[in-house]
């Protein structure tokens, strides 16, 4: 299936248009482009194989591409989270050979679209002249994705040396032709080349005894030296030498947008009452030397993952893949937590009658102690019931897990059954909504789920 391809023209002067970083009117920003990164912040991909586009110039997304870019450059081309990791998945080979390791940690962030719709709704009038909360800068989750923290010491035993996986700190890319302060604005710890965007970066070293320096970098434009301070060293330091990164050998740490959620509170009335520690999701590593990224041909800093804190990874939950970084690590085929309550998933395998489905039909099966819920294939599911298999899995193996990857996705089984216990959390959403009669019926709202009621798992 080809690409979804959106254009959007900015009408503003980037030389002289500047943003402020609570303007709501700002350019590219919203659901969309909180996703999304400039093409060369991302490892190859398929899709902008540009040998694959001379061989068969007359494809969907090469001539789609071509009407877009008229001058002949891949000069402003954005591209989505989600679009990026389908082109892994469809692409790379994976490992031959199954392996078992252990999540420390794991983040969801699926949400379910219960508004209504109606017609004329786009018309009502907004007071106080507010935007649209999706055109707000903010953070916007993705349904299609679950974030992995993996124990880095077994991933050096089982895997490969996590020292041994290239890794580089940088400034996400941008258009040349783009105002820095419009959309957003990341640095990226970037693993085999899959970004990662840094939340918080911070060290122990250097800073005296008992003393800490860490940064908090922001979603919106802020000064690139603030970065380059903490990971080489202030620029003052270097003044009339050779550039020279002092920081070489220090150790950081690193809490990635990716993991910095990773369970609900104890104690909703507190402002912060964590049940899993957010250290758990911490990435440690060493800085190695600056260097020029070859991709973006922008400056950074070299880094060597430690095993001192996990190895990020992701999920994807359309394929029930597993990546680290752009390494692929097999098939999701089970996940085991010992809670509390003890529970597990399972990607199973049924036979079909379909002839274009010969290795079956793939059910999702999530249990503890008190129920079971069972999902249907994960690429044909409704949007809201993909979500409850999201936040089912989160709600299982959330406190940790042992996850098992294999070659093959999941085994056979004659029949999983059905869901046991009270999973029925609270209403699904808005019923089916309609205008006329008969043949002049017009649906206007269709339900987003199979089941009348939103599925959760019992703990």
């Amino acid at each position: 299936m080809p690409p979804i391809i959106l254009s959007e023209e900015v009408p503003y002067d980037p030389e002289s248009h500047h943003c402020e970083p609570l303007d709501l009117n700002k350019p590219l920003g919203g659901h969309l482009w909180w996703h999304s990164l400039y093409w060369t912040n991302f490892p190859p991909l398929s899709i902008f194989d540009q040998q694959a586009w001379a061989e068969n110039p007359d494809g969907e997304v090469p001539a789609s591409l071509r009407v877009l870019n008229s001058d002949n450059r891949l000069a402003e081309q954005y591209i989505t989270y989600g679009a990026a990791r389908e082109d892994l998945c469809r692409r790379l080979p994976l490992p031959s050979r199954a392996v078992r390791l252990t999540v420390e940690c794991m983040q969801y962030e699926g949400a379910r679209d219960n508004s209504w719709d109606f017609p004329l709704q786009a018309y009502i009038p907004r007071r106080d002249n507010h935007q649209p909360n999706d055109l707000q800068a903010r953070r916007f989750g993705d349904n299609g994705v679950m974030h992995l923290g993996l124990n880095a010491e077994e991933f050096s035993e089982r895997v490969q040396p996590v020292g041994d996986m290239p890794a580089v700190i940088h400034i996400a890319d941008k258009a040349a032709v783009e105002n820095p302060t419009w959309g957003y604005y990341h640095a990226v710890m970037r693993i085999g080349g899959w970004p990662y965007r840094i939340k918080r970066i911070g060290t122990f070293e250097g800073c005296g005894l008992g003393g800490r320096r860490q940064v908090e970098l922001g979603i919106c434009y802020w000064e690139d030296q603030i970065l380059w301070d903490l990971i080489e060293g202030p620029a003052e330091e270097t003044q009339g030498e050779e550039k020279v990164n002092l920081r070489k050998g220090y150790k950081f740490w690193a809490s990635l947008l990716d993991l910095d959620w990773l369970g609900r509170k104890r104690d909703e009335r507190q402002v912060e009452c964590p049940s899993v520690p957010p250290e758990k999701g911490y990435v440690w590593f060493t800085v190695v030397d600056t260097i020029t990224v070859p991709s973006t041909g922008r400056k950074g800093v070299q880094i060597r993952i430690l095993e001192e804190g996990v190895v990020p990874a992701w999920l994807d939950l359309n394929f029930m893949q597993v990546f680290a970084g752009s390494l692929p690590l097999g098939f999701l085929n089970e996940m085991e937590s010992e809670g509390p309550p003890e529970g597990s998933v399972s990607l199973l395998r049924t036979p079909s009658d379909d002839p274009a489905t010969p290795d079956g039909r793939r059910k999702v099966v999530v249990r503890n102690q008190h129920c079971k819920l069972v999902f249907d294939e994960p690429m044909t599911l409704k949007v809201h019931d993909f979500v409850d298999m999201g936040w089912a899995m989160h709600d299982c193996c959330y406190q940790g897990a042992s996850i098992r990857l294999g070659p093959k996705p999941g085994t056979w089984t004659a029949d999983v059954g059905e869901d046991e216990g009270m999973v029925a959390y609270k209403a699904s959403g808005p019923p089916p909504l309609c205008h006329g009669e008969g043949d002049k019926r017009v649906i206007t709202s269709v339900p987003r789920s199979d089941y009348p009621y939103e599925r959760r798992l019992v703990e």
